[in-house]
């Protein structure tokens, strides 16, 4: 019976309209950015730490400026390691949560999250679904979405593991390579003939 079910893929690929035709059919939604914003607000222990790390010009008027962070760790691989080792187990933590609440009310749970294979965590999951585009749609996609430079999600995207290894370990791929509608129908057919099968 499936359970737990990812959905990843690199900045811009369109992991998160994958995961939301999904939550349509009745899979509970657990999203994995917003588990770090979560993060971020409740653990005080962890803003002192961003403080420790980074300084105060990340924070603006006592919130988080998680642009201003972001270009700091996307271009500086050790303090990306060092935010990645600290707020990870905190995520998983909260995610465990979630997927409790979830599995106990006989949901299946997708989780929406880009480092599923960077904090090797794919265990966890009965099907991961890795969504593709070419770097270049990508990272226009995401500078669109988020109105940053593309220079700045290039950076993002040079952090990730590259798309041909998270497809090597996926169990399945999907390339978003058209319209959004294409990538909705695709999602559809997957959904009906490889998750609602095993419900």
């Amino acid at each position: 019976m499936l359970r737990t079910i990812g959905v990843t893929g690199n900045i811009g690929g369109g992991k998160s309209s994958v995961a939301s035709v999904f939550a349509s059919h009745g899979g509970e939604l657990i999203d994995a950015d917003e588990l770090g914003k979560r993060v971020v607000k409740e653990s005080q222990n962890f803003r002192n730490w961003l403080r420790g790390r980074f300084g105060e010009q990340i924070f603006q008027d006592g919130e988080l400026d998680r642009a201003a962070l972001g270009r700091i760790v996307f271009a500086n691989p050790a303090a990306k390691k060092d935010l990645d080792r600290t707020i990870w187990p905190l995520i998983r933590r909260q995610l465990e949560i979630e997927l409790e609440k979830i599995h106990a009310r006989g949901k299946v749970a997708i989780v929406d999250a880009a480092m599923i294979f960077e904090w090797n965590d794919e265990k966890r999951y009965d099907i991961i679904i890795v969504v593709l585009a070419d770097r270049e749609t990508a990272i226009k996609r995401a500078a669109q979405r988020l109105h940053r430079k593309e220079s700045e999600i290039a950076d993002r995207y040079r952090m990730q593991i590259p798309c041909r290894e998270k497809a090597a370990r996926a169990d399945i791929i999907i390339s978003n390579d058209s319209s959004l509608q294409d990538l909705q129908e695709k999602a559809e057919k997957i959904w009906k003939d490889r998750i609602e099968p095993g419900l």
